[in-house]
């Protein structure tokens, strides 16, 4: 026998497993129009954060309309106090000028010195000698390091006679 010609074995008829009948499905009354859910609480929801909203706005801009006014008024009273010390600094300038000095020296019974020393710090040399407004009285003006050195205190001491003397 040939390979082409094997037998197949017959299918089988199969058989369909047994049912039981449908049963139909029980009617119930439906209502024309459908429920639908309450949207209240989502509604509720929205306005309560729009009017948060508005709520926190309205609030800041007033706390920056507050610290606008306390810039303002701090501002004032910068420009008044930087004027103020203006004035002053004028008016201590004009006390402080040579010719204010004389003229409240002289409402005070001062006159002017004929003769002024004057320490040279460099070289601890003292220069002039002072002297008072009456000639025959003068006086001179000894510092303890110049009154230290030696070679300075006979210079001092001849100028000091000269002076005394009307030299």
């Amino acid at each position: 026998m040939s390979q082409m010609t094997a037998a197949r074995p017959l299918a089988r008829a199969r058989t369909a497993p047994k049912v039981a009948p449908r049963q139909r499905a029980r009617l119930r009354v439906v209502d024309a129009v459908p429920t639908t859910q309450s949207h209240t609480g989502f509604v509720i929801l929205c306005i309560a954060l729009v009017v948060a909203g508005l709520l926190s706005a309205l609030l800041l801009n007033t706390a920056r309309a507050e610290s606008s006014f306390t810039l303002s008024d701090l501002r004032s009273e910068q420009t008044r106090l930087h004027d103020t010390r203006v004035t002053l600094e004028a008016e201590l300038s004009a006390k402080r000028s040579p010719e204010t000095l004389a003229v409240e020296a002289e409402r005070l019974g001062l006159v002017p010195s004929p003769s002024t020393a004057v320490l040279r710090l460099s070289d601890n040399q003292v220069l002039g000698v002072a002297a008072s407004v009456d000639p025959l009285d003068s006086f001179t003006v000894v510092t303890p390091f110049v009154s230290a050195a030696e070679g300075d205190v006979a210079r001092i001491e001849q100028g000091i006679e000269g002076a005394v003397q009307g030299g």
